[in-house]
């Protein structure tokens, strides 16, 4: 944790540093890391469908802000990003809109998108808000660096990776491999994918639910923290209050979860 209290002391100094008399707020957390200096705003929506081919992999990168991706109904990737830009005067803020792009590269099989934002913002703040609705059946990979990413409802294989930010997921069914740095990640299964689950933090605690009938194999591992298991069957090869090694309900694909700074939590529900 106390890594995390320098960014965030940090990233309140270069505000400050940055702003002068204006205002400046800070916040960090599950949802994400927005340090907002400017009071005039300026935004657009920008959206997209695409036809990507069974089995295929939908990609999306962002710099600053969430990404949340639910489960769609259609045949076809739907995407509606809210670009954001914040600066010390309505007119800086349309021109620094103007500079935010959302790269595309469109193949049968993939579809990925680059956030491109400037390098610098001068006292302002550039920011792109995601929300994604996939069919099933495809692989998706969500990235963001400062923000987070939700998951919701989704069967799809998915690897989420923020560095200032939390990831979130309810009702998922498909392989699910989450990361962050600074940041928790808080994960609930409805069943358990083949390729099984994977939740790593540095600064921040993880939590899973799932279905107290699922067969898995189960590696967790704490450098500063506790871990807890409840409500499951957990046969172990190896357990103590940072370390876990076993089994539930005779094996099954993996549940690899760890962190440095938090705890861990295991329930069956």
């Amino acid at each position: 944790m106390r890594r995390l209290f320098l960014n965030t002391a940090l990233a309140a100094a270069l505000c400050l540093s940055a702003s002068g008399a204006a205002a400046c707020d800070i916040s960090i957390g599950d949802t994400g890391f927005n340090i907002g200096m400017a009071s005039n705003k300026a935004t657009e929506m920008w959206t997209r469908s695409y036809a990507v081919s069974a089995g295929g992999t939908f990609e999306v990168e962002n710099t600053n802000g969430l990404v949340e991706v639910l489960q769609g109904t259609g045949p076809k990737v739907e995407v509606s990003a809210e670009k954001i830009a914040k600066a010390s005067s309505d007119e800086a803020a349309k021109d620094l809109l103007s500079k935010i792009e959302i790269v595309e590269t469109v193949k049968p099989e993939s579809v990925r998108l680059v956030t491109k934002t400037p390098k610098s913002f001068g006292s302002g703040g550039a920011e792109v808000k995601y929300t994604i609705k996939v069919p099933a059946g495809l692989r998706v990979r969500a990235g963001t660096t400062n923000g987070g990413i939700k998951l919701t409802g989704i069967s799809n294989d998915v690897e989420a990776s923020t560095t200032n930010g939390g990831v979130n997921g309810e009702d998922l069914s498909g392989t699910i491999d989450a990361s962050t740095t600074n940041g928790g990640i808080h994960l609930a299964v409805l069943k358990l994918g083949s390729g099984g689950l994977k939740a790593e933090t540095t600064n921040g605690g993880v939590s899973v639910s799932l279905p107290t009938d699922t067969k898995a194999t189960i590696s967790a591992h704490v450098t500063n923290g506790g871990l807890g298991v409840e409500n499951l069957n957990v046969v172990s090869t190896e357990q103590n209050r940072r370390h876990l090694e076993g089994t539930l309900n005779g094996g099954g694909p993996s549940i690899e979860l760890g962190t440095t700074n938090g705890g861990i939590s295991l329930k069956g529900k």
